[in-house]
């Protein structure tokens, strides 16, 4: 009796549709971290999983190497019968180029409460986002790469846009700065190979993130709440301007750029960007000093004007934990005034990358061991170090150099691996 009561049991439970009866917040969490091709499929599961999928408002197309016909009746497809908002949508193609299908996803989106837009193109399609991208009013993230993007002729911008990303675009009636200033919100902007411009102007009170890596001869930031920002500048053929009239010519460019972000926390510069700065006068001392600036990587070459800019900012760094240098061949440290360097009050770690000469890293190795009290850790990433001295030799050079602190260490080790969203070792390949 027993036995036939447990094989009932067993058979009642091998009866039994687990996957439906899942709660269906949780089914929703797994849709949503699918990518739409596998989401579709479990339609087959369960009417409650049919219904369900139909309704995730989350959209990735992540089909970079679909052709372009396959890919549009798909997306077709799941427009056509989604029911609900949604609230993302996600589209990585390599082959897509059609604007008229681009322009009637858009406005279908448009009315259904989109709050993330990322649309990632091959750049060299010649794939163009038409002015309908702009009637999505709700949205918050947008992220485009590798396309034109055809703004309104009449631009009255994102209201809600908290963060924005371009790759590789090209914009059309419109300027990065009033594309900017019509996101009152904006919180975080990447631009990477946008246009090229005479004169880039950036204006956005609520920005706290900024990532450049653009050709300019110009560049003005108010941007007074930045707290963290990469700026990687490449000059446009005929060179960085002495001034643009537009972007106030009557200041310097190192205090039109950076000498109003009162509130940077990480800095990470070129050394063309500093080029760039020390193109105008270099004061001794900034109007403003970066109190709040815990952590900057500096890449230096040889050029004069170069490090003059970088002395400059150190200059004005009186709380700096963390300092990352590309250094110079030549040394530049014997003969700098101690005593204008406040950075070196705070400082805890240096890290040197890139390391070309042996004799400025040991310059430089005993500069700052020698005038950094409360340096915790001096640490070189250079995996061709040893073959520019006999290795032995110079470990023992570094560790005869005089210490001020007592809680210094000399460390080596490879170049770190990119830690990002953090504002340093951004890197990013078309």
């Amino acid at each position: 009796m027993a036995g036939r009561q447990r094989q009932k049991m067993t058979d009642i439970e091998l009866n039994k549709d687990y996957l439906s009866s899942l709660p269906s917040e949780i089914i929703e969490n797994i849709l949503v971290k699918l990518p739409i091709k596998e989401a579709a499929r479990t339609s087959v599961l369960s009417s409650k999983w049919k219904s369900l999928w139909a309704s995730i408002p989350n959209l990735v197309f992540a089909e970079k190497c679909l052709p372009e016909s396959e890919l549009i009746e798909s997306v077709d497809k799941v427009l056509r019968v989604h029911q609900g908002p949604v609230l993302k949508f996600e589209l990585d193609s390599d082959q897509l180029a059609n604007r008229k299908a681009i322009n009637r996803w858009l406005l279908v989106l448009s009315k259904n409460g989109l709050k993330d837009l990322r649309l990632m193109f091959y750049v060299y399609n010649g794939c163009t986002v038409p002015s309908s991208l702009f009637s999505c009013h709700e949205l918050q993230h947008l992220e485009i790469s590798g396309c034109t993007i055809n703004a309104p002729r009449c631009f009255r911008g994102l209201k809600l846009l908290r963060k924005l990303t371009l790759r590789a675009c090209y914009l059309e009636r419109i300027t990065i700065e009033k594309f900017v200033s019509g996101c009152p919100l904006l919180e975080s902007l990447t631009l990477i190979c946008v246009n090229n411009h005479d004169s880039l102007v950036i204006r956005s009170p609520n920005l706290k993130q900024l990532i450049l890596d653009e050709r300019f001869s110009d560049l003005l930031l108010e941007t007074p709440n930045l707290i963290s920002a990469i700026i990687f500048a490449y000059s446009l053929p005929h060179g960085f301007q002495d001034f643009s009239p537009a972007n106030d010519g009557c200041k310097g460019k190192i205090l039109r750029a950076i000498g109003a972000l009162s509130s940077i926390e990480e800095l990470d510069i070129n050394s063309e960007f500093c080029e760039y700065l020390g193109s105008g006068p270099i004061p001794e001392k900034l109007p403003e000093t970066f109190h709040h600036l815990k952590k900057i990587s500096i890449r230096l070459d040889g050029s004069s004007k170069v490090v003059d800019t970088a002395l400059c900012i150190l200059r004005n760094v009186p709380n700096l934990k963390t300092l990352r240098l590309k250094l110079p061949c030549q040394n530049i440290w014997e003969e700098q005034r101690i005593a204008t360097f406040s950075f070196l009050e705070q400082l805890e770690v240096v890290e040197i990358l890139d390391v070309e000469d042996v004799g400025s890293l040991l310059a430089f190795a005993k500069f700052i061991l020698g005038t950094a009290p409360k340096l915790e850790k001096l640490i070189m990433y250079d995996e061709d170090l040893y073959e520019l001295d006999d290795g032995v030799g110079f470990q023992m050079k570094l560790a005869s150099l005089p210490m001020l602190s007592s809680k210094a260490v000399i460390l080596f080790g490879e170049v770190p691996d990119i830690d990002f969203p953090s504002a340093f070792d951004f890197l990013w390949n078309i």
